[in-house]
């Protein structure tokens, strides 16, 4: 079994043909249509590795291509690893190493990942390449009882453990009805769907201390191109979710009258849990509403958690501990391969939504 990897150039042609062979695939149509897109890619990057036997797709890997900043402020091209597979009758064979190692020579070790998929941070560890970049804090907020969601895979007992989350539910609806509403005098809220010129403003503002600067197009590019929907997906024979009951993006602009401070926050509901990748403000006052709206979003959309690790969103959150059911630790960890991780300063901000995590929720 020889791995073989295709550029972004070759790749519409190879997946479309898999999609129609009813083979198994290693792009979602969704994903796929995200990564022709990517404006940060290159017709010549290296996006998919695969591996056959007998000619069937027994493992692949994907990357995605993304660039950060260097202390002198020169992008730096990268790719983060982004999908991993291999068949379970498959497993242990060393395809997963071997897909990884040939991702390495494409791409000259300038490749960084996150630790969401325990399975491939395993593999990676063995390889002894991928030093830690940073370690960020953060706190998983439980407004709603999920533990039938969060634990039905490591304890069993669903219906158990889905009654005792109905229970705690029903008093915990009867106090969220007493959060506050939003004083409109006091902020200006709104629900926007694109972004108007003061927040693009406000947005490359902040590109200065922010590792990957990512800008307005670049965000307008993540919402036109989901990986997830919550509209009817065809079925493949992907080893991934794509569908999901809910799937949306919520974007809310803040603007304080009189102050000239504008805010964005950008939200995702995605089934019952809520994400915050990304918050943009040049007026400190604005952090507690952002909180309390954040708030007010998981409330009216039923959500039962986030995770938030940016640090001053954190910190407002905390002071409605009391609404929650639980608050517990859940830091981030992202890794850089040993020969691209001097390239990385580790002074520039980080945001929730940075890598390929946006796309999901």
């Amino acid at each position: 079994m020889d791995p073989k990897s295709y550029t972004l150039e070759e790749l519409e042609s190879h997946v479309t043909t898999l999609f129609s062979a009813g083979t198994t695939v290693p792009l979602s149509p969704l994903r796929l249509a995200s990564y022709l897109k990517n404006p940060r890619a290159e017709q010549t990057d290296h996006i998919l590795f695969e591996m056959h036997h007998e000619g069937r797709l027994v493992a692949y890997r994907t990357l995605m291509p993304d660039c950060c900043y260097d202390e002198s402020g020169m992008p730096q091209r990268f790719a983060w690893l982004s999908g991993n597979f291999v068949d379970p009758g498959y497993r242990r064979r060393g395809l997963s190493t071997r897909l990884l190692q040939l991702a390495e020579a494409k791409w000259e070790g300038r490749l960084m990942y996150t630790n969401y998929a325990p399975d491939s941070k395993a593999v990676y560890d063995r390889t002894g390449v991928f030093p830690l970049l940073a370690e960020r804090k953060g706190w998983r907020f439980h407004l709603r009882s999920a533990f039938g969601e969060l634990w039905r895979d490591r304890l069993g007992g669903r219906s158990i453990l889905n009654a005792g989350d109905s229970l705690l539910n029903l008093v915990q609806e009867r106090k969220l009805r007493q959060f506050p509403d939003a004083d409109p005098v006091r902020c200006r809220i709104e629900r926007i769907t694109s972004f108007d010129p003061g927040l693009t403003q406000l947005i490359d503002r902040s590109r200065g201390n922010s590792l990957f600067r990512r800008d307005a197009g670049t965000f307008s590019w993540i919402l036109d191109h989901p990986w997830v929907t919550g509209q009817e997906t065809p079925t493949l024979d992907y080893h991934f979710s794509y569908g999901a009951r809910r799937f949306e993006n919520i974007l809310w602009k803040f603007t304080l009258p009189g102050e000239g401070g504008v805010g964005l926050l950008w939200l995702v509901v995605h089934d019952r849990k809520l994400s915050a990748p990304y918050l943009f403000t040049d007026q400190p006052g604005l952090l507690p509403i952002m909180a309390a709206q954040l708030m007010r979003t998981m409330i009216s959309n039923g959500c039962a958690y986030t995770t938030i690790r940016h640090p001053e969103l954190a910190l407002n959150l905390m002071e409605y501990k009391k609404w929650f059911l639980a608050v517990r630790p859940m830091p981030q960890l992202l890794f850089a391969h040993k020969n691209f991780i001097e390239a990385v300063p580790r002074t520039l901000a980080i945001q929730d939504g940075d890598g390929d995590v946006v796309f999901t929720g």
